[in-house]
């Protein structure tokens, strides 16, 4: 299509850039003919002047006397004079102006011969040319005698004929051009169509690397390779985002299955115990049966964080926040926390009043899954906080120590990553779904640590 496009453009820019060219040269030839003309005319207006003068000074009896005396004269190639009396007929002209002495034909009155003739197909339209741009004869009388001066047509016609091929020639030149620049503009013009359509054709063969093209602003369709250009940095970005997402899907998998393989391997090893009927005692089998209950609960915990993280993801499930009062809720979350472990000290600094717009149910994810990371990681005093700043609600929650290592802090947000304590149980989604749901809140979530303890701050937008 491309090529189709090219050839058509092409051929109109050659007709269009060729009439151009040939309207050029024959103009310029109609002009330097006009200059042509208007120097005959400007001598055969002097060779008159010239002959009256003379004629005012000598009484010329007859035509053959007129005809001897304007031979003496100086005649150019391109005009000639007749003599006419009352019986005869006189012309004078020079054939070629390197003619030593001009030709003098003596006719009766009527005879015509002697006058010399233009030969060629191209004679009257030539001399009708010269007549359109006013080459006119001129007359004058001297007693009985009457003067003609006019132009030379025989050499008028053989001049312009020698400057016909030359005229030829140059407007074949003139379309030999037309079509080299046509072609040259053409291709310059469609040169970035010809490379999105490369660039396109490319795609279509299953090659999907991104290339760039070079875009000329100043280009008629320079827009059309800067559109592929922005098409081609967001693909790349698709293409990148895909990649991200592949790995993260690849991890979550082998994260989940290597956090369900534990439980489900322990549950099955007891039930072929169970089967083999190797536990006859009943405090055994009781043991084994506690067990499997709670690797049953570890693996139904997982399932529904993984279940809840998923729904998060999806437009469906977002929830319209409603404004709450982050202080109470807060209070009302840590307070049963801090009643089951009497052994940690909880030090709750809330402030009513402060509202923000969240669904109760995330900010209580949010609340807990931080306060039990404290518990279970941390030492000394759970310090709980909530405070108003400007716009913003924020929630405070540390611990006294002894931090988390600067390796796994930038990856505690991370699905499954449970980073160098191991030996606490949990499924390393807490922190994944705290910080999705303050996500979804348009909120952000920060974390501190260092040796003498971690804190994690939530800054969420306030409402009136």
């Amino acid at each position: 299509m491309t090529t189709r496009l090219a050839r058509r453009l092409q051929w109109l820019a050659a007709v269009e850039i060729s009439l151009v060219l040939a309207a050029v040269i024959i103009i310029g030839a109609l002009l330097g003919f006009g200059v042509y003309m208007r120097t005959i005319q400007n001598e055969l207006t002097g060779t008159l002047t010239q002959l009256e003068a003379s004629l005012t000074r000598t009484s010329l009896p007859s035509a053959r006397a007129g005809g001897a005396f304007a031979a003496s004269l100086l005649l150019g190639s391109g005009s000639e004079i007749v003599f006419l009396d009352a019986n005869t007929r006189v012309t004078v002209y020079r054939r070629h102006r390197s003619d030593a002495q001009p030709t003098v034909t003596i006719r009766r009155r009527g005879d015509l011969s002697g006058d010399p003739r233009p030969s060629g197909p191209l004679a009257r339209v030539i001399l009708g040319m010269a007549t359109a741009f006013g080459l006119q004869p001129l007359f004058a009388r001297a007693g009985n005698l009457y003067v003609i001066v006019r132009s030379n047509d025989g050499v008028l016609v053989a001049t312009v004929s020698s400057f016909l091929i030359p005229l030829l020639v140059a407007l074949a030149v003139a379309v030999a051009c037309g079509f080299l620049i046509a072609r040259v503009l053409t291709r310059q013009a469609l040169r970035p169509l010809d490379d999105v359509t490369a660039a396109l054709q490319r795609f279509a063969s299953g090659d999907l690397t991104p290339h760039t093209i070079a875009a000329d602003e100043g280009h008629e369709l320079g827009e059309l390779a800067a559109a592929y250009n922005g098409a081609i940095d967001q693909l790349e970005r698709a293409f990148a985002a895909r990649d991200r997402a592949n790995a993260s899907m690849r991890q979550f998998i082998a994260d989940a299955g290597h956090q369900l393989r534990t439980p489900l391997t322990v549950v099955q090893g007891f039930i072929a115990i169970l089967r083999r009927g190797g536990m006859e005692s009943e405090p055994e089998r009781d043991r084994i049966l506690d067990t499997m209950n709670d690797q049953s609960k570890i693996m139904g915990s997982l399932i529904d964080k993984l279940i809840l993280l998923e729904r998060w993801e999806t437009p469906e499930a977002t929830v319209p926040a409603v404004p709450i009062d982050v202080g109470t809720l807060v209070a009302d979350l840590v307070t049963p926390i801090a009643d089951a472990h009497p052994e940690r000290r909880f030090a709750i600094s809330t402030q009513a009043g402060i509202l923000a717009m969240i669904d109760p149910t995330e900010l209580g994810y949010v609340v807990t899954n931080l306060t039990d990371n404290a518990v279970k990681y941390g030492v000394g005093e759970i310090a709980v906080r909530v405070r108003a700043q400007a716009s913003q609600a924020i929630i405070e929650i540390a611990d006294q120590g002894p931090g988390i290592p600067s390796t796994d802090a930038a990856r505690v947000f991370d699905r499954f990553y449970r980073g160098t304590q191991r030996d606490v149980s949990g499924s390393g989604l807490g922190l994944a779904i705290v910080k999705r749901a303050v996500e979804r809140a348009n909120g952000t979530i920060s974390l501190v640590t260092s040796p003498s303890g971690s804190r994690f701050t939530v800054h969420l937008p306030r409402a009136a």
